[in-house]
Order: C-alpha cells, then structure tokens, then sequence
C-alpha cells in the first residue's frame, strides 16, 4: 500500500482526474512530502479508492490521475459510541482512535456532569474539528470509511431516539450487576448483520437521575475491569472489545 492517502468527499469511477482541496493538497506535498510521479491512495469515507499517481505536486492545488478504482463492501457489522463530550481535546482524541478502529457512528453527548459546553456558534467549527480527526485516523489506519459524526444532542434524546435503532445498548460501568462484554454480546442471540452502541460517560460519571433513564432504555451495565477508566481510556476500551467479538 502506498505511504501517501488523502481524502477527497466526491470520488467517482467515472472521473480519475482528481483535485485535492487546498488543505489536503498542502498535508500531502507540504507535509508529507509527496512528489511528482509517487502513488498515492485517496479515499472519499465512503467506502471508495482511486489509486492514483501524482501528476502535479502543487501546495494548493495537487492533481492526481487514477489508475484503479475500488469499492469496499462495508462491514457485516456496526458498532456506534456515544460519548459524552470529555474536556478539552478529548473527543478529538476518541474520534481518531475510534474510526482507526472501524466505528461507524459517533454521537457527541451533554449530560449533567458534562464539563465542556458548546456554544451554539461555536458547533461548525467543532464539527469541523471532529471530521479532521476522524480523517487523520483513516489516512493512518488505511480504513476507507468515515464514521458518522453526529450532532451534539443531550443524553435524554439520545435515549429516547437515537438509541433505539440498535439492538445491543451497553454502557460501560462498574456497577456490581456489571456482566462481561461476552456475555453482554451472546444475550441477543445469533445475527449476521448485528448492531450495537456504547455508552461511555463523562469524568464525573452519570447522575442517578441519568443512570435510571439509562436502565429504562434497556443499556446493559459492562464491566470494563477492576480499575476506574478516563473517559477516553474507557471508550477505546470497550469498542476493541465488541469489535473483537463481533470480527472473530
């Protein structure tokens, strides 16, 4: 495989001439170092590739010609977090590690202990934050799949909502009626296209009043091990695990 990928949102099979945005012309020759007549993959997150040869190496403007096209089937499985917005660069942090891995949602959470509020005016630059992220983890990792960044929402919608479109709800917890993720994952039975989320919550953990409305929308409780997680540690944590298990 190439050393060099980039990401370009609008690929076709049709069009192997391809003009990479200014950022993503400055990562690869400025950055990256990339030159004339070196391959170069670049993916669209959706599941398509041009291999391609760098035909003009220019810092604004990189033209690259396809040589071969390929469509990658998505996977037999989806497995989502839903993460309570951590401090700082934190979310940054999962969403890069998180679609390394193969996740294929993301949902961003407040909650009541949340201690990073964002700003209404303030939402498309962390979208844009987030998609960075998410990409810089693909290029890494070769995965041709973007996640689905969702809009940052509350936990309550999240549960009455978003939640219910997946047949195996888990939450992370250490909670003595916790079971393992193996067991957590044979109690829904066999499934050739099964689907899951992963609660993971803040620093400061969920309120009462939250892990009751957690309890009604039917999330299992997980143990993750014996050891208080960070919120970023423990996501990571949990979703090798199910993919472990789902994959093998």
């Amino acid at each position: 495989m190439p050393d060099f990928r980039s990401y370009c949102p609008a690929l076709s099979p049709d069009n192997p001439i391809i003009q990479l945005s200014s950022d993503e012309s400055h990562h690869l020759v400025s950055v990256n170092r990339a030159r004339s007549g070196d391959p170069v993959i670049v993916f669209d997150g959706q599941g398509q590739e041009w291999e391609c040869e760098l035909t003009e190496a220019n810092k604004r403007k990189a033209i690259l010609s396809g040589k071969q096209f390929i469509h990658h089937p998505s996977l037999a499985y989806e497995i989502a977090l839903a993460q309570a917005i951590p401090k700082g660069k934190g979310l940054e942090s999962i969403i890069r590690k998180a679609t390394e891995m193969g996740i294929q949602h993301i949902f961003p959470l407040t909650s009541e202990r949340t201690e990073s509020k964002i700003r209404s005016d303030r939402q498309d630059a962390k979208s844009e934050k987030w998609l960075t992220a998410a990409i810089e983890g693909a290029k890494q990792s070769g995965n041709p799949f973007l996640p689905k960044i969702h809009p940052v929402q509350t936990l309550d919608r999240f549960l009455e909502e978003a939640s219910q479109q997946f047949s195996l709800k888990l939450i992370a917890s250490l909670q003595s009626n916790s079971v393992s993720l193996k067991v957590a994952t044979t109690s829904i039975g066999p499934s050739s296209n099964p689907t899951g989320v992963f609660l993971v919550g803040p620093e400061g953990d969920f309120s009462d009043r939250e892990y009751a409305h957690i309890e009604s929308a039917q999330f299992k409780p997980v143990t993750l091990g014996p050891y208080v997680l960070k919120c970023e540690t423990a996501a990571v944590n949990a979703l090798s695990i199910l993919r472990h298990e789902w994959s093998s």
